[in-house]
C-alpha cells in the first residue's frame, strides 16, 4: 500500500508549487514525474496503480499555472521558468530520505518531456539512473491557426499574460470514452497556453534535436505511431541522434497522445516496468 501525501515547494522565483508523493515502504527506487501542458499530477494515478508492485516510489508536481500550483492558468513569463522550476523540484526530491541512495528515474510526458530534456542539457543530474520520455513535445502535430503561430511573438510583447486555446481536443488524448468524460469534468484541466510558452518551446525544438547526442542517460522513449498532438517524426529524429548507449524505443500503433490513460495503457505500463527492472537489480 502506498502512503500518499501532498505538500508544496517554492519555484525558482518563490511561486508556490504543488507536489504529491506515493511512497512504498520497501521501494527500491523513485520515479520523478513531470506532466504535460494543460494537465496535472493527478493524471498519473493510473500509472502509479499500473505498476502494482511497490518497488518504486513516485513523486509528481504541478507546473506553475497548472493543477494546484499557483499562477495564471497556462501562463509562464518565460519557458525557462519551467526548466528552473524542474531543477527546484528535482533538488527538493533528491534531499528526501526515501529518495536518497536509491535509483532515481526522471519521467516526463509531452511538454514535461521537453522541460526534462532541456534540463538535462543544462545540468548534470548525476543522481539519475535513467529517464522515460512519454510522447515528448519535440514538435507539434496539432493544427495551430496561422495567425496564432505567426502572431505569438507579437502577442508576447504586447499582451504577455494573454492566454489562448491550445487547439487540443479530449479525443486526441485518449480513445477511452470513460476517461474522455473524466477529462471534461476535471476542474484542474484547462486548454490555455500563453504566447511566451508557445514561443519558448518552439525555440527549444531545434536545440533539442541538434544537441541530442549530448544526452547519455539511459532512455526509454515511447510514442504513438501517429500522435495527433505532438510530432512523432521529431521524436524519432531525437531518438536516432540520442547519445545514450542504452536507449529503447517503443511505438504503440493507434495510440493517442496520453498513452498512460489510453486503451492500451496496461501494455504501456509493462513497457516502462520492464525497462526499469535492471536499475533495481532485476532482469
Amino acid at each position: 500500500m502506498y502512503q500518499q501525501s501532498e505538500s508544496f515547494f517554492k519555484g525558482n522565483d518563490g511561486i508556490k508549487l504543488f507536489l504529491q508523493k506515493w511512497i512504498a515502504p520497501n521501494a527500491k527506487g523513485t520515479i520523478l514525474i513531470t506532466h504535460g501542458q494543460a494537465e496535472h499530477s493527478d493524471c498519473y494515478q493510473r500509472l502509479v496503480e499500473g505498476f502494482d508492485n511497490q518497488k518504486w516510489n513516485f513523486i509528481a508536481w504541478d507546473l506553475r499555472g497548472h493543477g494546484r500550483s499557483d499562477g495564471l492558468r497556462g501562463y509562464a513569463n518565460h519557458f525557462d521558468d519551467y526548466i528552473l522550476d524542474f531543477q527546484m523540484f528535482t533538488d527538493a526530491c533528491l534531499q528526501l530520505p526515501e529518495v536518497k541512495n536509491r535509483p532515481v528515474v526522471l519521467l516526463g510526458h509531452s511538454m514535461g518531456g521537453l522541460v526534462q530534456t532541456c534540463s538535462l542539457l543544462e545540468k548534470n543530474y548525476a543522481e539519475a539512473s535513467a529517464q522515460v520520455l512519454s510522447s515528448p513535445l519535440f514538435g507539434v502535430a496539432v493544427d495551430v491557426p496561422a495567425w496564432k503561430d505567426t502572431g505569438a511573438t507579437f502577442l508576447n510583447l504586447l499582451l504577455p499574460k494573454l492566454t489562448l486555446g491550445n487547439e487540443i481536443k479530449s479525443d486526441q488524448l485518449t480513445s477511452d470514452l470513460d476517461i474522455i468524460r473524466e477529462y471534461e469534468q476535471d476542474p484542474y484541466r484547462h486548454n490555455r497556453i500563453s504566447s511566451s510558452v508557445y514561443v519558448g518551446f518552439k525555440r527549444e525544438f531545434p536545440k533539442i534535436l541538434n544537441r541530442a547526442e549530448e544526452i547519455t542517460l539511459p532512455t526509454l522513449l515511447h510514442i504513438s505511431d501517429q500522435d495527433p498532438v505532438v510530432s512523432t517524426e521529431s521524436a524519432l529524429k531525437f531518438f536516432d541522434r540520442l547519445g545514450s548507449p542504452h536507449k529503447t524505443l517503443k511505438i504503440f500503433k493507434g495510440g493517442k497522445h496520453e498513452l498512460y490513460n489510453d486503451t492500451m495503457r496496461a501494455e504501456v505500463y509493462q513497457t516502462v516496468i520492464q525497462f526499469l527492472k535492471p536499475f533495481i537489480g532485476e532482469v
